[in-house]
């Protein structure tokens, strides 16, 4: 079933699907029809959609899903495979009869995503609608939310946003564009109370004010680690809340939810699965999952016999926990010694000092790599008097080939267009 027919399906009478507008989903599915009407040629063709307006984006979504053959959806700056798709003009003066006719055979429509960042060619994945609205959650609670798009939706995230938004009958505001405080503003606005976003946003939203006028019912954190420190912080800011923090990635489609306001996940799902998911270890500290749906046909490499998928994130089994340790693409390289960046972040957030951290490699002529932190405090905190402090911090839980060799503290950190930590820094140290 298309996203359209779901929605017509569903009859509901929220009279504002997009927050400060009186964009209805009757209204909604209108718009949807009057794209079809304009573009009857794009049948079955290959399109790709640039974001410009949530709601004309919502529309075009609910018109081209069952409706095009395949739909790319652009991030900012990504370029398109060679046989680059359409532009649909979705302004275009309607050169057929002006009656509304669905498709007489709805089309299982392909969805596209980008996985790399911001520039060069990315790797685009396949999904279609059903493996998409896998992780949609319906129920009597669904419709009195209002949820704050924080991720750029023609990202995994943000697109998981959009769908569960549009399915359950809530209501959906645009918080993808601007700083925390310009965010936060948006949010406060349109009276949001259900937010996705990253750790790292999350960390700039409780910087930016008054976060606590917001009655949130629902907490989600996705796209990096959620350590327990922020866990912590948003279970006391808001212990109403349902708090969830998100494993997923383009190439795997929608993984799973943990619930329990705890890091990791618990170790017995890798015995017992969980959310229709199988779970492994390897011996390199690998985890891999066993997705309901054959994953796209480029991710071959990283396929098992058994239909398993290496997601190249380490993560270290304890007893009763799971924990994830970072990319494995990502480590740092020390004498010999493999260093997740993240592992050393998340003990530096430990400190009640320390608002957010950054760590990456510096080469280093005799041991390749050194760690290296960079590192925001709050507002009021004495560097000079902290940097011993949190190089002892480390030391207390860190081996010493991981501890920071150099500490710098920054005003503020970058993300970059999903709302993560930017890591793709420029070689600015010099080597030694």
């Amino acid at each position: 079933m298309t996203l359209l027919q779901r929605l017509e399906q569903a009859n509901y009478q929220t009279t504002a699907i997009i927050a400060e507008t009186d964009c209805s989903f009757s209204q909604l599915i209108a718009n949807a029809r009057q794209i079809r009407l304009q573009n009857q040629a794009l049948q079955h063709q290959a399109i790709a959609l640039l974001y410009t307006d949530l709601s004309s984006f919502c529309a075009q979504l609910l018109a081209f899903d069952g409706w095009c053959a395949k739909l790319y959806l652009l991030p900012d700056l990504v370029l398109l495979p060679d046989n680059t798709p359409v532009f649909p003009d979705i302004g275009a003066t309607p050169s057929q009869p002006d009656t509304y006719q669905p498709t007489p055979v709805e089309v299982n429509t392909q969805w596209f995503m980008a996985t790399s960042g911001t520039t060069g060619t990315p790797t685009w994945i396949s999904h279609s609608v059903d493996s998409l609205t896998r992780a949609v959650k319906i129920n009597a609670g669904s419709k009195v939310l209002c949820w704050a798009l924080c991720y750029q939706p023609t990202r995994f995230a943000g697109l998981q946003v959009v769908l569960q938004s549009l399915l359950s009958g809530a209501t959906l505001a645009d918080c993808s564009n601007g700083d925390a405080p310009e965010r936060l503003a948006k949010m406060q606005q349109a009276n949001v109370n259900a937010i996705s976003a990253t750790p790292s946003l999350w960390r700039q939203l409780l910087m930016a004010g008054d976060i606590q006028s917001l009655a949130l019912k629902q907490i989600t954190l996705g796209g990096e680690i959620a350590d327990q420190s922020i866990l912590d912080t948003l279970s006391t800011l808001f212990p109403h809340a349902r708090l969830l923090h998100i494993y997923a990635s383009t190439e795997a489609g929608v993984g799973f939810a943990v619930a329990d306001k705890k890091a990791g996940f618990p170790a017995s799902w890798l015995t017992q699965g969980h959310s229709g998911l199988a779970f492994k270890i390897d011996s390199r500290q690998h985890l891999w999952l066993q997705p309901p749906q054959r994953p796209d046909s480029k991710l071959a490499a990283r396929l098992d016999i058994d239909g398993f998928l290496d997601t190249e994130d380490l993560v270290d089994l304890t007893a009763e926990r799971v924990y994830f340790l970072g990319r494995a693409s990502g480590l740092i390289n020390v004498g010999g010694n493999k260093v997740a960046p993240e592992q050393v972040e998340q003990v530096l957030l430990q400190h009640p000092s320390v608002v957010q951290a950054r760590v990456y490699g510096k080469s280093s002529s005799v041991l390749g790599q050194l760690v290296v932190a960079d590192v925001q405090l709050t507002p009021g905190c004495d560097s000079k008097t902290l940097k011993l402090q949190l190089i002892q911090h480390c030391m207390t839980s860190l081996a010493r080939y991981q501890v920071p060799t150099q500490l710098n503290f920054v005003d503020n950190m970058a993300t970059n267009a999903s709302g993560k930590l930017s890591r793709q820094l420029k070689d600015k140290l010099q080597h030694d």
